[in-house]
């Protein structure tokens, strides 16, 4: 029994109850008469009109009763089934508008991939600073070479997808073909690594998961076997996280044009270690705590997807 038809029962139920008392109690009480009018207060629709119910004095409040509440609950059965195929149109609207259906982004080929990069990393939070350090062309395949490289402790001079700073290394000259670095050179990379961190690690994390097709694309160019562009980006993650450091200023010598660390156990350090240090301290640290973030991301969600 559907919850109508029990509340009809029931009201069925009082309403014989109710006319029981007045027959057995009729003697001594002065007689009642039970008027039943179609008049409804505050009306929204109207009932089907029967022949005894309208404005007549009902000579058996039972019988009535019972022909009245029929007649009720067949019509509750009809407005019933009239609203279920509207109300679960309503349901099926608004679950749609709660929980839309994920989007997901149609990438361009590889080789059309620089605009599309530069349009949705302008499009995200704090992305738009990042544009002005980066090269015009191949982010993507410079991307992936270049972290490549970081993964096994190397890192590229050349074909760099992010513009090296213009103002060079400035040092002291102590004499004697020995040299110190100034601290101030640490400051040519502030801006570079502050753009960096300041997206946050979700935005990264979505960022990267969006563009991870076009980066194994690149990766598969490189013709490198037993392995995958994630696990490799973990690695050079690591190797940025594991670098060594060096008590600060850093002497240097100059045999040729190019400088070297005077402490030969510092300049066997890795090329990535390298520059880790040329970043200085301060500049090190923030990248290490926002790569730190987004490796304990990544972790995540592939722990997530398995």
């Amino acid at each position: 029994m559907n919850d109508n038809k029990l509340i009809f029962s029931m009201v069925i139920g009082v309403i014989v109850l109710f006319g029981l008392f007045m027959l057995i109690t009729g003697g001594e009480q002065e007689p009642v008469t039970m008027i039943v009018t179609n008049e409804v207060e505050q009306e929204e629709f109207s009932l089907p009109s029967q022949a005894g119910i309208t404005d007549e004095i009902i000579e058996d409040p039972v019988i009535e009763a019972v022909e009245i509440i029929t007649e009720l609950e067949d019509l509750s059965d009809e407005i019933v089934e009239e609203l279920a195929e509207p109300l679960e149109e309503v349901i099926a609207i608004t679950i749609d508008l709660i929980e839309p259906e994920p989007v997901t982004p149609t990438l361009p080929s590889l080789n059309n991939s620089d605009d599309y990069v530069k349009e949705e990393l302008a499009a995200i939070d704090g992305g738009s600073p990042i544009l002005a350090h980066l090269v015009s062309e191949e982010l993507v395949r410079k991307f992936v070479v270049m972290i490549e490289n970081i993964s096994r402790g190397e890192f590229p001079e050349r074909n760099l997808p992010v513009l090296y700073p213009e103002e060079r290394m400035t040092v002291t000259e102590l004499g004697s073909d020995f040299y110190l670095i100034d601290e101030q050179s640490y400051q040519r990379f502030n801006r570079l690594v502050e753009v960096l961190t300041n997206i946050s690690t979700e935005t990264a994390v979505n960022f990267y998961h969006q563009l991870q097709p076009l980066f194994r694309e690149s990766y598969a160019e490189l013709g490198l076997r037993n392995s995958n562009f994630n696990d490799v980006f973990l690695q050079a993650i690591d190797n940025v996280l594991e670098a060594r450091t060096a008590p600060q200023p850093q002497q240097l010598i100059r045999p040729n044009l190019n400088y070297l660390y005077a402490d030969p156990a510092i300049e066997s350090y890795s090329t990535v270690e390298k520059l880790l240090l040329r970043l200085g301290p301060e500049n090190t640290e923030s990248l290490q705590r926002r790569l730190e973030f987004f490796k304990r991301r990544l972790e995540l969600d592939a722990s997530l997807a398995n």
